[in-house]
């Protein structure tokens, strides 16, 4: 079996569309209950054309932040990182589009290592960039090679001795005959790897790949992906501690796993389901292009949206939980739990945001009205 290597077509695909408490091993689950309010004061607002700014951002995807206070913003389209000081000021492009040192073709994100430095993976040429972590010069970069026919498709983030990657077959497959078909496996692997680009032994956790539909079209060359309506999705993401944090949007079940694959509890929380309206799905499920209009008909469509939309881990290694909102909401609930699924505060937030870290008593979020561009927006937190 060959694998279909247009990892450039599976990558946008990716794209368009990653706590029992930890030391008593017993699973408590939290409701909502009376919630103590957290309040998010907006503190630094970049990209906005209209207020004047002179940085604007095509597409983000990944924000970072270092023990200075740093922030790195990351765009696929063009490939691009952008590094500001505490107070938003630019300070620096971290690399350039190319394939010369330290060019990068496409990346998926730029993740802070333990010693600030900044490493960017190049998702099209397999290779992890680093960069220095007071000037962000580069300064070398490791190439890691797919396994067998899994290849790696993104840097989940670095730990002290070895980085965390994701790997797994990709969406389409070549047979023997020269066919292609469905991968029925829809799952990648958690691994690390070493400094020097080898694989560890273990896995650290076997993840679901986000829900789509895929399609062969019957006797041609044509690779077809549909998002599906209110699909399903993997969140993960590293706590202070180095766990691996990682959960199923279809409830909220949020695993706790070391780098050596071990279970280390889990954060749970009790929620009601929200419904999808017809309004909703019908605006969601049209398509003007015929065959994929099919598709999407051909699947029962969920009746209930994800339980949750988001979650990060802040520096104390609790998780906020963004949840699904109701149809006409402006803004969504995100419901903070530490590591014994007890709920600690709540916020709330305009549904366009979406917060990406948490750490010094700051909160770090991109927010994307519809039809508009990407905003960096950064707030004070009160608890």
């Amino acid at each position: 079996m060959e694998v279909y290597m247009n990892r450039m077509t599976l990558l946008s695909a990716a794209f368009c569309v990653m706590l029992l408490a930890a030391c008593s091993g017993t699973e408590k689950q939290s409701g909502s209950g009376d919630l103590s309010q957290i309040t998010l004061t907006e503190s630094l607002r970049l990209g906005d054309e209209s207020a004047g700014d002179t940085i604007l951002f095509a597409s983000i995807n990944h924000l970072a932040v270092n023990s200075r206070g740093n922030f790195f913003v990351t765009e696929t389209r063009p490939p691009a990182v952008s590094a500001f000081g505490p107070d938003g000021a630019y300070l620096a492009s971290v690399g350039a589009e190319g394939q010369g040192p330290g060019e990068y073709r496409y990346i998926s994100n730029a993740i802070v290592g333990p010693a600030d430095s900044l490493y960017v993976f190049d998702s099209a040429l397999n290779n992890v960039m680093i960069y220095d972590p007071h000037d962000f010069m580069f300064v070398r970069h490791v190439h890691v090679e797919d396994e067998g026919e899994k290849q790696v498709s993104g840097l989940i983030d670095v730990l002290a001795d070895n980085w965390l990657m994701r790997i797994g077959l990709p969406s389409f497959l070549r047979a023997e005959d020269g066919s292609m078909y469905v991968n029925e496996d829809p799952h990648y692997e958690v691994r690390r790897v070493q400094l020097d680009g080898s694989y560890g032994p273990e896995v650290v956790a076997k993840l679901r790949a986000n829900e789509m539909i895929l399609n062969v079209e019957e006797g041609s060359r044509g690779l077809n992906f549909v998002n599906v309506p209110f699909a399903r999705h993997t969140t993960s993401a590293i706590g202070p501690n180095g766990l691996l944090y990682h959960g199923w949007s279809d409830s909220i079940r949020i695993e706790l796993t070391s780098s050596d694959g071990s279970l280390h509890g889990t954060v749970s929380y009790d929620h009601e389901p929200v419904p999808i309206s017809a309004q909703e799905m019908e605006e969601a499920s049209y398509r003007e292009d015929e065959l994929f209009q099919k598709l999407v008909d051909a699947r029962e469509p969920h009746k209930t949206k994800p339980a949750f939309q988001r979650f990060v881990v802040d520096d104390a290694g609790r998780v906020w939980v963004k949840l699904s909102y109701a149809e006409g909401a402006l803004d969504a609930t995100w419901v903070v739990m530490n590591t014994q699924s007890e709920v600690v505060g709540s916020a709330s937030l305009p549904v366009a945001v979406n917060l990406w870290v948490v750490r010094g008593g700051r909160a770090y979020a991109v927010e994307h009205e519809e039809g508009g561009a990407p905003l960096v927006v950064v707030y004070e937190i009160s608890e």
